[in-house]
């Protein structure tokens, strides 16, 4: 889409903040139980290793002339990168570079010899202005003291500083891809950077800005800012989501498939983005469920140095402390660092539970010079999470309308987790329009469950019967990604081919408890009469193995205002479970298409229509023997996209209809295997605005409507709002005396929904409202995020009415950060 910049401001300085002004549009493109006490010493040996990481750093960016590897590209983009790796302030008219092409810049150059370098044949100067920073404008015959004078005014003209877009931090600012809060593109549909502008299918897009001024403390916070996503906190400690009306099983990170909880509890200060593909999306994960797929982006390493220390303190005792550091190590900003720590600790939970523990380590590497880009790195995820606050429903119907307010079995009851995870990506270039990509990771998951859970709902006279969780389960998986990309152009039509291979493998091993118990408690009310969870006698009951490989061929190719996506990829999966008998490996095979358009109808307005479908393999058993049908699903979506007000605020809106078949639900009667419950069709509309309406707002909005259509028999229990809305807006305070000052507000609206299959049990409709208030100021930020400002009760969405999950009643946190 056809982008309109003007007064493009670019300054960097290790301890300020960024606020861009209200012309500015640029994309920063640098893109168990026994391991909780091993923290404070992980904490110690994090800050040591950091203090290295960032002497290396200071030393590195002390050098005169600076080492330059920077291919030819857009314009634009080149001066952005030089800018900021320099700390030199450069002023400009977007208009001037739009659609131009620097120069390559490869060897060692001052900042402004590597700029005049990358403007080598683009009819542009660059100048000196009156205050000491530099301007470009086109090359003139006039004399050359008068350069001076008119750059001096172009540069007035910009002004010194601007308080329109979110008062947000460096880091944030950086890790956001694009500008406030709208996000330019998805790093995982497509396996390129086409600009959402341009991609027929709806994606959302969280960025870090987004999240830093929420101050979304978990996924579940950062997802309410997704049209079509529905949180479910699990009975087992993870939650769950759906998306469109299909849950969404096993995240990605980074484009990876991923088994286990970990990405689930990754920190905030650890994302940079979070995306939503809409629909069935194979090209993306073979293995793709109906609704979409969940994708969170890691931050990555910088060459410029940054340095941020953030602590937070707020309700039930909830203590955070976390150091993001990053930078260049070599004098030549070849080899880079990135260097996240967080902890984090809650006392109890609302129902009296041992409050939540989460330990997150990950140092990352890379190398990036002219032709490689190589990131390799570690995790480590250590993860402890109370029972969540829940309300039970009574078997005369109804609910009771407030969570239980005691621990049902011993306060200590969790369910915990640790990863570990090694990953690697490689970028190598092998010429000007070819493009090699590998990635992959190895990770390990261990998952504990110690838990009590209602099995029954409340009788007249309180009553309900309780059986325990106790158990662990081990997982070991493989994944990688290896692709071609091509990027050329024929007769006009620009093309961008992607054609490669993935392979996914888990294996994965249970141990649960030899001496379950089945236990009525007279009075849910009453004293606490359960015992521990932890029975202590534990024995193998299953194992699975997976495995699947996928080739595919995908072409993404624009001809003036038409855009299209087409692409075709065929897997082979091999599925194997183990149940006291091994069972034979189950080998399935299909192929999945999908085809999007669009077109340009204005410069600001595009439409699009795309057509996607997803297979998942049948690994259920049915009693009695045999594993049942494999899952298809189909998806037709038309909507339309609009970038308005300098591509300062975008809109989408899509209309779509999913289909799938042979869907599986839990036999009541014979535990561990599954029923077919024919198919299902949700079919619904959804909108999303995001960006900068007038000066100093910023905003991100969506609206959904879901309708979930079941044929007659055997049904999935789905509850589901048939509308949901959320709006989330900041002011910046324009005046010099506020400068710096801010205040945010959010709606989060559902309504009404059933739980089960049924109709007995109804959640109402319900507002949750936040408040923010924060400050930004040099090297410092402040923010005070109050969550349910009105105390409401707050339910979330269940498909049983013996655990239908709470939300928080009002929570505060106060959160300091300082960058250096």
């Amino acid at each position: 889409m056809t982008r309109s910049r003007v007064g493009i401001l670019i300054e960097r300085t290790k301890s300020q903040y960024i606020r861009q002004g209200s012309g500015s549009n640029v994309k920063l493109n640098i893109r168990t139980r026994r391991a909780i006490s091993s923290q404070a010493s992980g904490v110690a040996i994090a800050v040591a290793v950091a203090q290295v990481f960032m002497a290396a750093s200071a030393h590195a960016q002390q050098a005169g002339q600076q080492s330059w590897h920077l291919a030819s590209g857009p314009l634009d983009r080149t001066l952005v990168e030089i800018a900021q790796a320099a700390n030199v302030r450069l002023s400009y008219d977007a208009g001037l570079v739009q659609s131009l092409k620097s120069s390559p810049v490869e060897g060692s150059y001052t900042a402004e010899a590597a700029i005049r370098q990358a403007l080598r044949g683009t009819g542009l100067d660059l100048v000196a202005t009156g205050s000491g920073g530099l301007t470009i404008q086109k090359a003139v015959a006039k004399p050359a003291a008068a350069a001076p004078v008119a750059a001096s005014a172009a540069a007035a003209s910009v002004g010194p500083v601007d308080t329109t877009l979110p008062l947000i931090s460096v880091a944030a600012s950086r890790d956001s891809g694009g500008t406030g809060f709208v996000a330019e593109s998805s790093s995982t549909y497509a396996r390129s950077d086409v600009p959402l502008s341009e991609t027929p299918k709806s994606v959302s897009v969280i960025n870090a800005a987004v999240i830093q001024s929420q101050a979304a403390q978990s996924l579940s916070d950062v997802l309410r800012n997704a049209s079509g996503v529905v949180t479910r906190p699990g009975p087992l400690g993870v939650p769950q989501y759906v998306i469109r009306g299909f849950t969404a099983e096993n995240l990605t990170s980074d484009g990876l498939a991923t088994v286990g909880s970990a990405p689930n509890v990754t920190p905030t200060i650890a994302i940079s983005s979070v995306e939503v593909i809409k629909g069935p999306s194979a090209i993306v994960n073979g293995n793709s469920p109906p609704g979409g797929v969940i994708n969170i982006v890691k931050k990555t390493p910088q060459a410029d140095p940054f340095h941020e220390i953030k602590v937070g303190y707020g309700t039930y005792g909830d203590t955070q402390i976390a150091l993001d550091t990053t930078g260049a190590i070599t004098d030549d900003k070849k080899l880079r660092y990135r260097f996240i720590v967080s902890g984090e600790r809650v006392g109890q939970n609302a129902m009296g539970y041992d409050g939540q523990r989460n330990f997150y380590f990950a140092p990352t590497l890379q190398w990036k010079d002219s032709t490689t880009d190589l990131t390799v790195g570690y995790e480590r995820t250590v993860d402890r999470q109370p029972v969540p606050q829940f309300t039970v429903g009574y078997a005369a119907g109804d609910i009771y309308r407030n969570y239980i307010d005691r621990p049902l079995g011993v306060p200590s009851d969790h369910f915990g987790a640790q990863t570990d995870n090694i990953f690697f990506r490689l970028e190598q270039k092998l010429g000007k329009a070819l493009t090699f990509v590998s990635k992959g990771s190895y990770t390990r998951t261990q998952q504990t469950q110690q838990a009590w859970t209602e099995a029954t709902p409340l009788s007249a006279t309180n009553r309900a019967a309780f059986f325990n969780f106790d158990s662990i389960s081990d997982y070991y998986s493989w994944s990688f990604q290896n692709y071609l990309r091509a990027k050329f152009e024929i007769g006009g039509v620009k093309n961008t081919v992607i054609a490669g291979w993935d392979f996914n493998h888990y294996n994965q091993y249970q141990v649960d408890t030899t001496t379950s118990k089945f236990i009525f408690v007279p009075n849910v009310f009453g004293p606490p009469s359960l015992p521990s969870s932890d029975t202590g006698n534990l024995a193998p009951t299953f194992a699975s193995r997976y495995t699947e490989t996928g080739l595919y061929l995908q072409d993404q190719f624009s001809y003036r205002n038409f855009h299209a996506l087409a692409s075709v990829r065929r897997d082979t999966y091999l599925t194997g479970t183990i149940g006291g008998t091994a069972s034979p490996g189950n080998h399935q095979n299909a192929y999945s298409p999908s085809l999007g358009l669009l077109y340009e109808l204005t410069s600001e307005v595009s439409a699009y229509a795309s057509y996607n479908r997803g297979f998942r393999p049948g690994s259920s058993f049915q009693f009695g023997g045999g594993i049942l049908p494999p899952q298809i699903s189909q998806q037709v979506e038309v909507g339309m996209k609009f970038n308005l007000l300098d591509d300062k605020l975008a809109i989408t809106t899509s209309a779509y209809r999913t289909s799938f078949s042979n869907y599986n639900v839990a036999d009541p009667r014979h535990r561990g295997f599954y029923l077919p419950a024919g198919g299902a069709v949700s079919r619904g509309f959804e909108a999303e605005i995001n960006g900068q309406p007038l000066p100093g707002v910023n905003l991100v909005g969506t609206y959904t409507y879901n309708d979930f259509v079941q044929p007659a028999g055997t049904k999935l229990a789905v509850s589901l709002p048939k509308n949901s809305a959320s709006l989330w807006a900041t002011y910046n305070f324009q005046t010099e005396a506020l400068q710096g000052f801010g205040v945010g507000t959010g709606l989060f609206f559902a309504s009404g929904q059933y739980v089960d299959s049924g109709s007995a049990y109804r959640i109402p409709s319900q507002v949750e409202t936040d408040l923010g208030v924060f400050y930004r100021k040099k090297g410092y930020g402040l923010n005070l995020s109050i969550k349910n400002v009105f105390n409401r009760k707050l339910y979330y969405s269940s498909t049983t009415s013996t655990l239908i999950p709470m939300g928080p009643e009002r929570t505060v946190m106060l959160t300091g950060t300082y960058d250096f």
